[in-house]
């Protein structure tokens, strides 16, 4: 197992025993299954923008999926509730509340060898065993302006739809899910996708 840590020290990416970059989608499932497969029980807290296969990856767990909206803030803020274990987000970074409510790369390469010790195999062959996520993401140039006028003309349009407005707008179809999310801090909009197919995935971010 090999692992790189960000500057800040709060990011971890992991290479598997043949020298392959595990993605960071992957990453965070390798974890979900580790800590799924552990015995212990509690929440789980994850972005809303994460991949579904969240949720179908620790059915039948007892462990229960908990959503935040995507900032950074917010997920710590989720992670040092009662009763939260696990809190982590696509890009390297995870939060083990009973260290501390924040990402720290180094207490999560220690509770990675935790969850890995008992296991004994290869992580590529735990990483192959994984589903693949479909999710995409796409950013657009938005003026800072325009942001709550995009926001007003799709709630309006898709106001007979099935959504979840906690944070920007998601709207789900028997495809799959499409969200449309305007950065806080730049003037751009955020666009995330996930269908049953990356065919599919890619339909609905260019739909959007």
């Amino acid at each position: 197992l090999g692992v790189v840590l960000d500057r800040a020290a709060e990011r971890l990416y992991l290479v598997d025993e043949r020298g392959r970059e595990i993605p960071v989608e992957q990453s965070l499932l390798l974890f979900l299954r580790l800590i799924g497969t552990d015995g212990r029980r509690g929440k789980l807290a994850f972005p809303i923008t994460v991949t579904s296969q969240v949720d179908r990856l620790l059915e039948g767990s007892g462990l229960e999926v908990i959503r935040t909206p995507a900032s950074l803030g917010e997920l710590t803020k989720a992670a040092a509730e009662d009763g939260v274990i696990f809190a982590g987000a696509v890009g390297g970074g995870y939060v083990f509340p009973e260290f501390v409510p924040a990402y720290d790369a180094v207490a999560s390469l220690c509770k990675l060898l935790e969850l890995l010790a008992p296991v004994r195999r290869p992580v590529s062959e735990l990483v192959a065993d994984l589903p693949e996520p479909t999710l995409v993401h796409r950013q657009l140039p938005c003026p800072w302006a325009l942001k709550g006028v995009v926001m007003r003309v799709l709630t309006e349009r898709l106001r007979k739809r099935k959504l979840d407005l906690m944070d920007g707008i998601k709207v789900f179809e028997k495809r799959g899910w499409a969200q449309v999310l305007p950065d806080p801090d730049e003037p751009l909009v955020h666009i995330y996708a996930e269908g049953r197919t990356e065919e599919d995935s890619k339909a609905l971010e260019a739909e959007y």
